[in-house]
């Protein structure tokens, strides 16, 4: 059925569906509401004070103002009351836009005033309706109306909250009766009924059009795991073919006598948990299937040591190894401290950014295709076309979150199969590893250095940074440095929010006046943030004002201060990342989070870092209090969107729908048995633009 047929559509806004994707009847069955309306009778307001509703009635009066800047009011009286609605703008135009005893839906939040004789509605919507008009009719009895996201193509044709709540009504009407997509039951029946779930018909019905709270999130579950079951599908399938199918290298040379020289290289004892993550990932090298592992652990805990000892197994069989990181500062910290260590062992580097042009970059493409670089650190530069290695055997990618699917497979690509350990620094509730690294085994550094003392966290006001000044100006009359981190760089008239260059002029010039100040965020050149990282190593700068572009790859053992401007802005994992840049060194450090914010609920989500250094604990509050989207920027990686499913909530369903799919899996891998040929049509539709990074079709 063409969309323009549809009632409330036509033509024009046929054409703004399309733009956004909705190209057939079809497609509004992926419709989720973000939010309901519910609808009450006008005797009812009063105990609605803070909710958005929706009242339906009669006009009963029209008051046009005297002045401009008054609202036009309008009367509306159903059955139990009468409802004022100011609407400000225009009051001539929207005059002409009600007659009396015309019927309408209006939506908004209750608002009380002495100024009036009757309960006032702040006014957000509205939409006529004809009481003796079947449709409206039916679309009324629903006691929640759907919100639905607006993209600017439908606001271009005047599509509102409520308009939009009733074309989709339409819509699914005609869905309900005359398509089958919802029929195409995405379950399998004995799954349904073991985990008592509605089928998925009754689900999109009653999720866009509830009778009651229970509909909403009866259906939620239903269609969240139907979302889960088919990622797990996608995770049980990669498990599967990268273990069982693609042959991988086998690194047979790993003897003591290279691990001996490793360790005198780097001249200190690796941890109880840094050993067993090397046997792990040793051990997987040894064998014939690829590896894909991700390896976590705590800021600090020495994972690029661990994966620097499995580049060196690489290397000693005769392969090159690459590690891939998201920023230039951290591509050539790395590039430093590996180079320092591989000097000792007769093992050559080279590094490759964005910043090398012409004939150095021609320079270092010949000796990684060559071979003579065997140890190559790098940026996104590393997957460009024009990069071709000679034999890349061990794949590492660094603070993985940073990257999407499409830039971690064509990585894989420089090589035939390589071995690819994904490290992060951010620790993964088990929930999100389930959900994104399903396909994935998992190693865990837990446990730190033992001369790290563990830092410090304070929480301070604005009214107290004059004494937290002073506490940093002493921690530099004793020799240490300090961060100052600022959310922004330039000031911005839309937020209020601190800029980093304006407090770094203002701390230079009158706060540290005596003391060496610099400046490091991500719009500078490459030679300015590296000329700028030098002087702060050489302990020439004691204070470095920066951006978030310390985030991550920065390593001064002297620092012993990190105070956050604007502490409510940031995440909690990304607090404990740049709470991790310090406390490296023998000395106390301390973690400073200022904040203007006066919420209650504000002040408590940061007190959690004054109150913990774990962040395995951080990572799990984070994804309770944010959800996955915001805790690891899953919307831009490209890889997964969930509609439906709340990751924190639905910690159940994810481990029913693993157990599940695997099952499924584990008998049928490419989905060819008869009972699976719904799985699979359903899986492919779902997953067809990763089709060509899980070798199934």
């Amino acid at each position: 059925m063409d969309l323009k047929y549809i009632k409330g559509i036509g033509e024009k806004r046929a054409e703004a569906f399309k733009k956004i994707g909705v190209n057939n009847l079809d497609d509004f069955a992926e419709f989720i509401p973000r939010d309901y309306i519910k609808k009450i009778k006008i005797f009812e307001l009063k105990s609605n004070n803070d909710k958005l509703i929706a009242i339906c009635g009669k006009v009963t009066n029209i008051k046009i103002p005297r002045k401009s800047n008054h609202p036009l009011i309008i009367h509306i009286e159903d059955e139990t009351g009468i409802a004022e609605i100011p609407l400000f703008g225009g009051a001539e135009f929207r005059s002409k836009q009600f007659r009396m005893n015309q019927e309408f839906l209006f939506c908004g939040k209750p608002e009380f005033t002495f100024l009036s004789d009757y309960p006032r509605i702040n006014y957000r919507d509205h939409l006529p309706v004809n009481l003796s008009d079947t449709n409206d009719r039916e679309f009324l009895k629903y006691p929640f109306l759907p919100v639905y996201e607006l993209p600017g193509e439908l606001k271009k044709t005047w599509i509102k909250v409520l308009s939009l709540s009733k074309i989709l009504f339409s819509a699914f009407k005609i869905l309900s009766k005359e398509s089958n997509v919802l029929n195409n039951e995405g379950i399998p029946p004995d799954i349904l009924t073991n985990l008592k779930l509605i089928n998925k018909k009754t689900a999109v019905l009653r999720i866009n059009f509830p009778l009651t709270e229970t509909d909403i999130e009866e259906s939620r579950r239903r269609l969240a795991f139907e979302e889960l079951f088919y990622l797990q599908i996608l995770m049980s399938i990669r498990k599967v073919i990268n273990k069982k199918e693609n042959k991988g290298i086998i690194f047979e040379k790993d003897s003591c006598e290279l691990y001996e020289t490793f360790k005198n290289a780097i001249g200190f004892e690796l941890t109880n948990s840094q050993v067993k993550v090397i046997n792990e990932i040793t051990e997987d090298m040894r064998s014939n299937s690829v590896m894909n592992r991700l390896l976590q652990g705590d800021v600090g805990s020495g994972k690029t040591v661990v994966a620097l000892y499995s580049m060196l197994v690489a290397v000693k069989n005769g392969y090159q190894a690459a590690i891939m990181c998201p920023t230039e500062i951290l591509a050539e910290q790395h590039y430093f401290s590996i180079t320092k260590i591989c000097e000792k062992l007769n093992i050559t580097t080279e590094l490759l950014t964005g910043s090398y042009k012409g004939k150095d970059k021609k320079i270092k493409y010949e000796k990684i295709e060559s071979g003579e670089a065997q140890i190559i650190i790098g940026t996104h530069s590393l997957i460009q076309e024009k990069i071709k290695f000679k034999k890349l055997g061990f794949a590492v990618i660094d603070e993985q979150h940073k990257f999407g699917v499409i830039q971690r497979a064509k990585f894989k690509e420089k090589g035939l199969n390589p071995d690819m350990l994904i490290m992060t620094a951010t620790p993964i509730p088990r929930t999100l590893s389930l959900a994104y690294y399903g396909d994935l085994d998992i190693s865990t550094i837990d446990e730190m250095p033992k001369n790290r003392l563990p830092i410090k966290t304070f929480l301070r006001t604005n009214e107290e940074k004059s004494k937290v000044m002073e506490f940093i100006r002493n921690e530099i009359n004793k020799g240490r440095q300090a961060f100052i981190v600022y959310p922004i760089i330039d000031e911005s008239d839309k937020l209020d929010l601190k800029s980093a260059i304006k407090e770094y002029d203002y701390l230079r010039n009158i706060i540290f006046k005596n003391d060496e100040v610099g400046l490091l965020h991500g719009k500078m050149t490459q030679e300015e943030k590296e000329s700028i990282m030098e002087r702060f190593k050489q302990n020439d700068i004691k204070i470095l004002v920066s951006t978030t572009v310390v985030e991550v790859g920065i390593d001064i053992p002297n620092a012993t201060v990190m105070l956050v401007e604007e502490a409510q802005r940031y995440g909690l994992s990304q607090l404990h990342q740049l709470r991790g840049r310090i406390g490296r060194g023998a000395e106390q450090s301390y973690c400073i989070l200022l904040t203007d914010n006066k919420s209650e609920e504000t002040l408590e989500r940061l007190k959690i870092l004054c109150e913990s250094n774990d962040g395995f604990k951080i990572s799990e509050k984070d994804l309770e209090l944010r959800g996955p989207g915001e805790f690891y920027g899953v919307k831009q990686s490209g890889e997964i969107y969930f509609s439906c499913t709340d990751l924190y909530k639905d910690k159940d369903l994810l481990e029913l729908a693993k157990i599940h799919s695997e099952k499924i899996i584990n008998e049928d891998c490419h989905l060819r048995m008869e009972k699976n040929q719904q799985i699979k049509e359903n899986f492919l539709k779902k997953y067809q633009d990763s089709i060509n990074l899980i070798n199934v079709a």
